[in-house]
């Protein structure tokens, strides 16, 4: 009796869903929102093919659908725009891939019988209004080539467009896009004056010079550490390292005294007499012992600090402008604090705790300094140039 009721359930939930979904594609397809209506009536067919009516209202919003895009596609067709070519080309796939929905589904039935749906061969539509759209790209791409930069940048579009939805359709769609990122570029020569070469290892400057592009802001500039002669540069950034300081290393101590009362066992009390005294039980009686104990705590603190002083200077070689002159400093600092102690520990106050666990340590090396300085100095470099408008 239990499963029996159990079944009644299931078939009820199963009763409401199922009416709920061809209510809500009826709904939908009142309201003119067939796309919305197809997805519905596909998302419940496709668990179960039984309800008649989800039948009838999936395929009157499959065909209400693919009236609404003809109808469109006809009339992007007479407009003659050809900014309408890549939304006839979609909509053909469109129609495409709505009727590949159904035919996963069919047959479909409604009160025993098969629901026809009617289908149609669109591979000829498809492939036509590809080659229009790709042609339409192409060219508009090489016309744009001819322009300035701003329009390489939209031809760049154009030709990874082509690339994404024909990409045999011409042989050398990557040197096409490869050229339009270099017309569309600005292209920028990092031009370094060294005055502390000597300090300076071959690897720190080639570290300061690299320019990862893609953490850049400007997808549009391309930058060069060495001039290339057939390259017609932009912009130079001339970066002048001229002064490095290294601070003597220090090692500042402070001593600071301390103090505290503390519980250090038990003591008996005495009477006036000198004998223990005694509580209302007979019971000798005993007290905390307090003491003062003492300590020295000397904190110890490590610093060693270097600069790289320097300049970052943008010139705009077109017109022969500087655009920016600022001054950059890179800064390394090395701090360690440690502790040491001597007397009784239990004086010590637990804010010292964790220095007394610290070490000292070997201070850096000067050309460890060098490079956190001159990685300062590149971090804040980059700042510059990626806010200028290349």
């Amino acid at each position: 009796m239990r499963f029996k009721n159990y079944f009644y359930f299931i078939a009820l939930i199963w009763l409401i869903s199922s009416c709920s979904a061809s209510k809500q594609a009826e709904n939908n397809i009142k309201s003119g929102n067939y796309d919305e209506a197809f997805e519905i009536g596909f998302d419940k067919l496709s668990k179960d093919k039984g309800d008649d009516k989800l039948v009838l209202a999936f395929k009157r919003a499959f065909d209400k659908a693919n009236e609404r895009d003809l109808k469109q596609i006809d009339l992007y067709k007479t407009q003659n725009n050809p900014l309408n070519l890549k939304k006839i080309y979609a909509l053909y796939e469109a129609l495409d891939a709505r009727q590949y929905q159904v035919i996963s589904l069919q047959p479909l039935y409604h009160n025993g019988k098969e629901v026809a749906f009617n289908i149609t061969d669109y591979s000829n539509e498809i492939a036509a209004s590809k080659k229009n759209y790709s042609q339409y790209l192409l060219s508009a791409a090489n016309e744009k080539m001819k322009g300035t930069k701003l329009d390489a940048r939209e031809a760049y579009k154009m030709y990874g467009e082509l690339e994404y939805v024909n990409p045999t359709y011409v042989s050398n769609i990557t040197d096409l896009i490869n050229q339009a990122k270099a017309r569309g570029s600005s292209f920028v020569w990092l031009k370094l004056d060294n005055k502390i070469s000597s300090a300076t290892t071959q690897e720190d400057v080639n570290e300061l010079l690299r320019i990862e592009e893609s953490n850049m802001k400007n997808p549009w500039v391309i930058y060069h550490n060495t001039k290339d002669k057939k390259i017609t540069y932009d912009y130079e950034v001339s970066i002048l390292l001229s002064h490095l300081n290294i601070a003597p290393q220090q090692v500042n101590s402070e001593l600071i005294p301390q103090q505290a009362r503390i519980k250090d066992g038990w003591e008996y009390i005495y009477d006036s007499n000198g004998n223990v005294a005694k509580d209302s039980l007979g019971n000798d009686r005993k007290r905390d012992k307090i003491i003062t104990v003492q300590a020295e705590v000397r904190v110890m603190q490590q610093i060693k600090s270097g600069q790289v002083d320097g300049t970052i200077t943008i010139k705009n070689l077109i017109n022969n402008t500087t655009t920016a002159n600022t001054p950059v400093l890179g800064e390394a600092r090395f701090e360690n604090t440690y502790a040491i102690f001597r007397g009784d520990q239990r004086a010590i106050e637990e804010k010292y705790y964790q220095l007394l666990q610290n070490k000292e340590v070997p201070f850096p090396i000067d050309s460890e300094f060098i490079k956190y300085a001159l990685a300062d100095f590149k971090n804040k470099m980059l700042q510059i140039v990626d806010n200028q408008s290349f």
